[in-house]
C-alpha cells in the first residue's frame, strides 16, 4: 500500500544533498540513453556493459510461479495486508477454496460486523477497505454481496465535500491522490460485484481530480489550494491521478477507453453490466441514470497525464531504495491498461516494467521491501505479480470479433441459450438454466433457404440462403441486413436472432427499428438480441411479451393498442441508451448532438 504520511520520508531524507540529486539525474539520463540503445547500467563494471534483454514469456511465467508460491507461505497474520494478498492470489488463479485463499477471506469477512452492519478495518482505512472488497468481489461477489455493500458504504461515507478522500478525522484538507485511487477501485470493485454507487460519487471524485491536476498535466501527493507546484508532482501519483480518472470514465460512460493521448491503442472497454445486489433480487432494480457532461474535461486531463508521463518516463520511477518502487509498476499497469497506452516514449512499458522487475525478485521469490517498509510486507510481491499478471487487464471484459462468414461460429457462441431470460450475468460470467426454445428451433429447421433478389447493377442470379444453417449467419452483416427486411416476418425473426448474436453494438440501430417490426415475434426477438448485446439480461425493465399477461383471460381484448404501445416505449429506451453507450467513433463530437436532440425531442 502507499505508505500513510507518517510513514512516507521527506524529500529531503529521499535526496541527502543537491550534489546527489544532481548526480541522479545526470545518472537517469545516461541510463536513458543506454536504454534506447539495449544497453543497461543495473550491473555496471568499468569499461563493461551488458546488453538489455526484454523479459521473454517464459521468464515473466516463471517468476510469477516463483512469487505466487512464495507469496501462499504468508502467515496471515497482518490483518492489513491480508486483503491485498488474497486479490493477488485470486489474480493469479488460485481457487476461493484453496487454504491460503479461505483464510485470508476469513480475516476480512470478520471485518464485517453484520450485527453493527458495519466495517471496521485495523488500520489505513480507505486503503485496507479497498484491497479488502477487490478480494471478496473476485472471490464470489453473490456469496460476499453482503459484505461488499458494507464496505463500500464505509467507503463512500469517507468522501470529502470537495470529492476527494483523506484520512479520517485528520482536520481541514484538500485530499490525497493517493487514497482517493484506493477508494475508487474498492468502489469499482463494489460496481462490477453489483452494488448501486450513485453517479455523483464519481462525478464529485471526477472533479477533484481535474482541479487539483497541474497546468503540465502531473499530480501531486497532498495538493495544496488545488494547484500543486511542478516540484511536488510524481510519477506515482500522476499514474494514480490518471487511473483514476480511467475508473471514472469507465463506470460512467462505459464506452471503449482509448484516450486521444494515444491514437493507436487497440485497446477497448466492453460494457460493464452492473447488476442489483443478489440481497436485494425481489426489490426494483437501481438504473443509473445519464452521467453530468464531464467526459470532455476527463478526457482532456488523462491527455495531460499521458504527455507529463511520457516527457518523464524515465525519471518519473522511484530509486529501487525508495518505498513507492514496487507501488509505482502496478500504478504505472492500471493507468496504461485503462487508459489504452501501449507505448510510453515508443517504448513497451509493459516488457520494460517486467524486465526490471525480474531482476529485482530474489531467489525465495519474494521482492524485498526496504527495511522501513518491512512492517507492509509482502506488499511489494503483490504489486510486481500484479503487474507481471496484467491484474487490471483482466478486469475489463473482451468483445469477441465475429467471424467472416464460413468462419465457424462466434467463438463463445456455442452452447449459450437463446431465451436471454434464463440468463445471469454475474462479474463478467454467465450463469444459465436450462432453456427450451423447441419453437425457434423448429422455424430455423423449416426455413430450408430462402431466395434474396440480386443487386441490379451486379445481374447476378438469386442467392440461396440457407437458414438453417445457424453458425454460417452469426456475424456476416451485410447478409443480415438483407435479411432483416424480408418480407416473412419468419426470416426477419431470423435475422434478429443472428444480430444478436453477433454481438456487434454498432448493429443494435438495426434490432432497435426491429422492435417496431408489425410482427410482434420479431420484435420480440429483437429485444432479447439487444438484451444480449447490452449485457442486460432484464432489459431496460420492460416485460418480454406485452399479451403473456392475457393468454388465460376469455375477454376479448383487443392487443393491438396494447402491442404499439409496448414497441413504443421499448423503442423509445432502447434508442435513448443506443445512444448513449454507440460506439465513440459513431459520435459526431463529444457533446454528441444527436444525443441532445433525441433528448430534447422525448
Amino acid at each position: 500500500m502507499k505508505p500513510t504520511s507518517d510513514t512516507v520520508p521527506s524529500v529531503s531524507s529521499r535526496r541527502q544533498s543537491n550534489h546527489f540529486d544532481s548526480f541522479w539525474i545526470d545518472f537517469m539520463r545516461l541510463r536513458k540513453f543506454l536504454f534506447l540503445l539495449g544497453l543497461s547500467l543495473s550491473a555496471y563494471v568499468p569499461g563493461q556493459v551488458q546488453t538489455i534483454q526484454a523479459a521473454e514469456e517464459k521468464e515473466i511465467a516463471d517468476a510469477i510461479q516463483k512469487g505466487v508460491s512464495a507469496l501462499k507461505t504468508f502467515p496471515f497474520n497482518n490483518r492489513f495486508i491480508t486483503g491485498l494478498v488474497t486479490y493477488t492470489l485470486l489474480a493469479s488463479g488460485e481457487s476461493a477454496e484453496s487454504p491460503e485463499v479461505s483464510r485470508g477471506l476469513k480475516i476480512i469477512t470478520d471485518k464485517c460486523r453484520q450485527s453493527e452492519n458495519q466495517y471496521q478495518p485495523t488500520q489505513h482505512q480507505y486503503y485496507e477497505a479497498t484491497i479488502d472488497i477487490m478480494a471478496l468481489q473476485a472471490a464470489d461477489p453473490e456469496f460476499y454481496i453482503s459484505e461488499i455493500e458494507m464496505i463500500a458504504q464505509y467507503i463512500m461515507d469517507g468522501q470529502e465535500d470537495h470529492g476527494g478522500w483523506f484520512y479520517p478525522d485528520r482536520g481541514i484538507n484538500s485530499g490525497d491522490t493517493s487514497i482517493t485511487q484506493y477508494a475508487l477501485l474498492g468502489l469499482w470493485a463494489a460496481d462490477r460485484a453489483g452494488v448501486f454507487i450513485p453517479n455523483d460519487v464519481f462525478e464529485r471524485a471526477a472533479a477533484w481530480h481535474t482541479k487539483t491536476q497541474a497546468q503540465n498535466g502531473g499530480f501531486s501527493y497532498h495538493p495544496k489550494n488545488l494547484q500543486p507546484n511542478p516540484s511536488e508532482i510524481r510519477g506515482t501519483m500522476t499514474l494514480a491521478g490518471s487511473g483514476s480518472l480511467a475508473v471514472i470514465r469507465t463506470i460512467l460512460f462505459q464506452r471503449p477507453g482509448a484516450p486521444d493521448s494515444d491514437p493507436n491503442s487497440k485497446n477497448s472497454l466492453n460494457f460493464l453490466e452492473r447488476l442489483s445486489p443478489a440481497s436485494n433480487k425481489d426489490s426494483p432494480r437501481q438504473v443509473r441514470g445519464t452521467p453530468k457532461a464531464i467526459r470532455p474535461q476527463i478526457d482532456n486531463a488523462v491527455k495531460l497525464s499521458y504527455q507529463w508521463i511520457e516527457k518523464n518516463y524515465y525519471l518519473a520511477p522511484p530509486k529501487e531504495s525508495e518505498n513507492t518502487f514496487y507501488y509505482y509498476y502496478y500504478t504505472l499497469e492500471r493507468a496504461a491498461t485503462l487508459n489504452g497506452w501501449e507505448t510510453i516514449q515508443n517504448q513497451n512499458w509493459y516488457s520494460d516494467g517486467a524486465d526490471i522487475l525480474i531482476k529485482q525478485q530474489s531467489p525465495s521469490g519474494f521482492w524485498i521491501e526496504i527495511p522501513s517498509y518491512q512492517p507492509n510486507a509482502p506488499c511489494s510481491t503483490c504489486f510486481s505479480l500484479l503487474f507481471l499478471m496484467r491484474a487490471t487487464k483482466k478486469l475489463i471484459p473482451k468483445r469477441t470479433q465475429a467471424p467472416e462468414i464460413g468462419a465457424g461460429t462466434l467463438a463463445g457462441g456455442r452452447g449459450l441459450p437463446d431465451d436471454l431470460t434464463k440468463v445471469e450475468f454475474k462479474d463478467g460470467q454467465l450463469k444459465t438454466e436450462a432453456s427450451n426454445r423447441g419453437e425457434f428451433n423448429q422455424l430455423m429447421a423449416g426455413l430450408s433457404t430462402i431466395e434474396l433478389p440480386a443487386i441490379p447493377e451486379e445481374k447476378q442470379p438469386k442467392l440461396k440462403i440457407d437458414l438453417s444453417d445457424r453458425d454460417a449467419l452469426i456475424g456476416n452483416i451485410s447478409l443480415l441486413k438483407q435479411l432483416s427486411v424480408n418480407k416473412s416476418p419468419q426470416v426477419r425473426q431470423v435475422a434478429a436472432w443472428a444480430l444478436g448474436k453477433s454481438d456487434q453494438i454498432e448493429q443494435a440501430d438495426l434490432l432497435i427499428e426491429l422492435l417496431k417490426d408489425p410482427d410482434l415475434t420479431v420484435a420480440i426477438e429483437a429485444r432479447l438480441a439487444l438484451c444480449w448485446i447490452a449485457r442486460l439480461p432484464n432489459g431496460l425493465g420492460h416485460e418480454l411479451d406485452p399479451t403473456a399477461k392475457y393468454a388465460d383471460i376469455d375477454l376479448q381484448i383487443d392487443m393491438k393498442p396494447i402491442i404499439e404501445k409496448w414497441q413504443t416505449e421499448i423503442h423509445k429506451s432502447w434508442k435513448k441508451w443506443y445512444l448513449e453507450q454507440r460506439p465513440y467513433e459513431q459520435r459526431d463530437d463529444f457533446e454528441d448532438p444527436a444525443q441532445i436532440k433525441f433528448q430534447r425531442k422525448n
